[in-house]
Order: structure tokens, then sequence, then C-alpha cells
């Protein structure tokens, strides 16, 4: 039989594989110049954080999602969507597509859902691609305003 003293390093194998993967999703993000902790801009017309949503391009993303734990900024230029610290680590905003920093004029479609679980706000963007997200916030006609103020149409779903 082995000895059971030869395993009594293994927590602390699993210790350092955690480390090694938050060090390596830290570097990631700076090197793409996606903020560790996000932080809202002065000149923003919208912000909240703890709002849920998810990709709706992946299988990955319609299953994950994220659950009051995005930041949601629209600034007069930008429309930001990230998740909050400690979430933007392990490589999770990668994996289910939670990272959205988007120009306003590359917005195609914004339709507002209200049904009996409440109201969800799906937007379409082009990126390299059409891009599709789904967003539940605590405020959403302050959101929806402030997209009118930047001559987004809205339609109803």
């Amino acid at each position: 039989m082995t000895d059971p003293a030869t395993f009594a390093w293994f927590p602390f194998l699993a210790v350092g594989w955690v480390i090694l993967a938050i060090a390596a999703s830290v570097v990631l993000r700076r090197r793409r110049g996606k903020p560790i902790v996000p932080r809202t801009p002065p000149n923003a017309l919208f912000s909240e954080r703890g709002c849920s949503g998810r990709s709706l391009d992946t299988p990955w993303g319609r299953i994950g999602g994220a659950r009051n734990c995005l930041m949601v900024v629209l600034t007069p230029e930008r429309l930001v969507i990230t998740p909050m610290f400690p979430f933007t680590l392990l490589f999770l905003p990668e994996i289910y597509g939670l990272d959205h920093d988007l120009d306003i004029s590359a917005i195609r479609e914004v339709v507002d859902h209200t049904g009996l679980l409440g109201q969800r706000i799906t937007l379409t963007y082009a990126g390299l691609r059409l891009r599709r997200v789904e967003l539940r916030l605590r405020h959403p006609d302050a959101f929806l305003d402030g997209l009118r103020k930047l001559r987004v149409s809205v339609s109803q779903g």
C-alpha cells in the first residue's frame, strides 16, 4: 500500500493550480486592455451594477450567463457590459461571452421584452459578426431612455 504521507502535498498542488489560473487570466485581461476591477466613467448616461445577462451567441453563453454580477455602463459613445470583480477572473467572461465593449453606432436592434417573468432587453450589435446579448436590469426604463437619447430605436417584443 502507498504511504499517505506521499499525497500530503496534493492540497498545495491544487491551490497552486488555482493561483496560476488566476494569474494567467489577469495577464490575459491586461493584455487585451480589459479591466480587472471595472469602474464607471464620469460621463455615463446610465450605470448599473449587479445586473444579470447572457450571451445568445453560443450554447455555453445561453447556459452560463451571469446572475447579479454584471456592470452595464452607457456613455454618449459606448455601451460597456462587463462582469464585476471577482467574476473577471478565471476566464469566466471569455468562456461565457460576458464582456462587451461596443460603439453606440454598432447597435443594430434593441428589443424590450416584458412578460410574466419580468423585463429583459435583447441587444443585437455588429462586431466581426452579429452578436446578441440579453440583459435583466433593475432599472431597465432608465437604460432604454438613455438609448433613446442617443437616437437608438427600441422595439417591443
